[in-house]
Formats: structure tokens, sequence, C-alpha cells
């Protein structure tokens, strides 16, 4: 992370809510990749793996994270790994 502990930006808000991103494409944004990524309002398909979700916060390190997570009371999202760019399917 930087020299300042990163502000999560799970808070931050706009007019209008986005719309939740399929997994495939998560997986698809550099920014993402490699890093552990909350998702709120998930889909989930038969073996309950989250489809697609809205992105409230990602980080390298995955008790940072949760413990983000935590802080904002952020207690129905899904945690996962997006894999690195050349392992990303």
């Amino acid at each position: 992370m930087s020299e300042q502990r990163r502000q999560s930006f799970i808070n931050f808000r706009t007019d209008a809510e986005p719309d939740p991103m399929a997994w495939a494409d998560i997986c698809r944004e550099e920014t993402w990749q490699g890093r552990w990524v909350a998702l709120d309002d998930c889909a989930y398909n038969e073996a309950g793996e989250a489809t697609a979700g809205l992105v409230v916060d990602h980080d390298d390190n995955l008790a940072e994270l949760c413990a983000r997570l935590s802080a904002e009371r952020r207690k129905r999202c899904s945690v996962v790994f997006c894999p690195p760019a050349e392992s990303a399917a």
C-alpha cells in the first residue's frame, strides 16, 4: 500500500448506484488483479460462487480488507481473490 493508509472507498456513493459487474469483467480490471476484492449485492451460481456484484473495496492484504469491512459494519459482502492477469480465466 502507500505510505499513508489507503482509505476504504466503501462509503463512496454517487447519486446513481452502479450496476453489479460480472465476475469475468471484474477479473479483467487491472486494478483488482492479484488482490482480494469485497463484493456487495452479489449474484451466485448453484455452487455458491459469486458471479456478479458491486466492488466496494479491495486490498492486497486480506486481513486489512476484512478489518475495514468490519469497521464499516459490512457483514454481507463476499470476499474473493481476483487472480493475476496471467492466470485469470
